[in-house]
């Protein structure tokens, strides 16, 4: 019997252009669903409350109900606005809800909080509200989908987007206003893979199988750094931010700080105001879409390569480009403490996208077979990949001699390379199975005496 494919989930971000009107009903439906979620959390609180006092009254307690149920907002005294919106648009944000209270039950997340438009400007809209109609291209004789949005009664028309690559046909979609007025269609679509998907036990057992000069020649180490090169490889390849787009991002970064002078100096709600937050917003906008660039290209160049292991180094990222504490001496004043040092550097790792190159890595590589590992990052740079011997003299600027062995090398490919050994003894260990863990944040009770909250393991 002949294994079927396996399917996979694939997600698309397009640039949609809506008509005057479809803007003004979209922010319509935002906002209601913005408000139907707000409720909820109001309600889950309320809920909250309830139950500290039966639990201090002796009584039963009264847990949050899981449900979808909004009819309790909509009521033409207090919100009539929600009478203008589809029900699905309302029924949405109770359901978006739901899954983050669902999250935050099962310790994946934290508990849902108030939101507002900068961090909830996006609507989910399910099949009901919309319907991708397939027609011919009188231009270019290609058959292409129209993207039309609202009810028979409520109709919005076609939502115009621009689709830069083939897509299949979604469930649900949400669209999503930026701080530009940019607006954008996002959604998720099953397709059929070539080959078979295999688990990274799976791979894990299939690369065990080879012999150790077998293993080595599939395998590659990445050794992030934040100089010249951003990544660079045990096969001897950099790949760094061209210098174009660095020069742009250092004139961009002295940009926003002259609009946040400006910004300060301005009064709230004027039009000059306005004008200077659309230009720190494109100016932020650049950078983000800069470093998804790098990463994207980095992370495909390390994925479709002929390497089935790919080694990278676990970085706490986040504690690294942590601000340094403050210090003071006995007399209650205040010590340096290198922060305006820390700061440069924190905005070096932070421009080298790190953390986006080994996320965009780990999916791209899973969908072609091709297993990503991650190891220890202490004295990489000062490890000898020959023969082991770790010692700081081994390290002179950007070159590598080992003053046991002999051993010389660029230094950031004797790290990638010693990166690479290291993945290599993990996977003869059998240490990738791993246990479950749990993406979450851990707590800090400052309130009580006793020892901080433990950190939960993070994926």
């Amino acid at each position: 019997m002949m294994a079927q494919p396996s399917s996979l989930q694939s997600g698309v971000r397009f640039r949609a252009l809506p008509t005057q009107e479809q803007t003004h009903v979209l922010g319509q439906w935002i906002g209601c669903q913005r408000f139907i979620y707000n409720g909820k959390i109001d309600e889950d609180r309320l809920f909250a409350a309830q139950r500290r006092m039966a639990l201090r009254d002796g009584a039963l307690e009264c847990p949050t109900p899981l449900d979808q149920q909004y009819a309790q907002f909509k009521t033409p005294e207090l919100s009539p606005w929600l009478c203008d919106v589809p029900s699905q648009i309302l029924r949405n944000g109770a359901v978006r809800w739901r899954n983050a209270k669902q999250r935050q039950l099962k310790g994946l997340a934290k508990a849902p909080r108030r939101r507002n438009r900068a961090n909830f400007n996006s609507v989910m809209v399910t099949s009901e509200l919309f319907a991708f109609r397939a027609e011919v291209d009188p231009a270019t004789g290609e058959s292409v989908f129209r993207l039309l949005l609202g009810t028979k009664s409520r109709s919005l028309g076609e939502l115009k987007f621009k689709a830069h690559r083939p897509y299949g046909l979604p469930n649900v979609i949400t669209i999503t206003r930026e701080s530009r007025n940019h607006w954008y269609v996002s959604f998720n679509y099953a397709h059929a893979c070539d080959e078979i998907l295999r688990t990274p036990a799976e791979l894990a057992y299939e690369l065990n199988g080879l012999r150790d000069e077998e293993l080595e020649f599939v395998t590659t180490g990445a050794d992030r750094n934040v100089r010249e090169n951003c990544v660079a490889t045990s096969e001897g390849v950099f790949y760094s931010v061209p210098a174009i787009v660095k020069e742009r991002l250092t004139r961009k970064a002295k940009g926003r700080a002259r609009h946040q002078r400006k910004l300060a100096r301005q009064q709230k709600g004027s039009k000059n105001r306005a004008k200077t937050k659309d230009k720190l917003a494109r100016n932020h906008a650049y950078q983000r879409n800069a470093l998804n660039d790098i990463a994207h290209k980095t992370s495909y160049s390390l994925a479709t390569s002929d390497a089935k292991l790919l080694v990278f180094e676990d970085l706490k990222i986040r504690n690294m480009v942590r601000r340094p504490k403050a210090r003071q001496d006995s007399n209650g004043r205040w010590l340096p403490n290198g922060q305006r040092q820390k700061a440069g550097l924190s905005k070096s790792i932070l421009q080298s996208a790190w953390g986006r190159t080994l996320n965009f890595t780990q999916y791209k590589a899973a969908r072609r077979n091709t297993l990503v590992l991650v190891v220890p990052p202490h004295d990489s740079s000062q490890e000898c990949s020959r023969c082991g011997h770790t010692h700081p003299e081994n390290r002179k600027e950007d070159r590598f001699l080992c003053i046991v062995c002999g051993f010389s090398a660029h230094a950031d490919i004797n790290a990638a390379c010693t990166i690479r050994r290291r993945g290599i003894k993990r996977l003869r260990d059998g240490l990738t199975k791993g246990k479950a863990v749990k993406r979450v944040s851990f707590r800090k009770n400052s309130s009580r005496a006793g020892p901080p909250g433990v950190p939960v393991e993070r994926v």
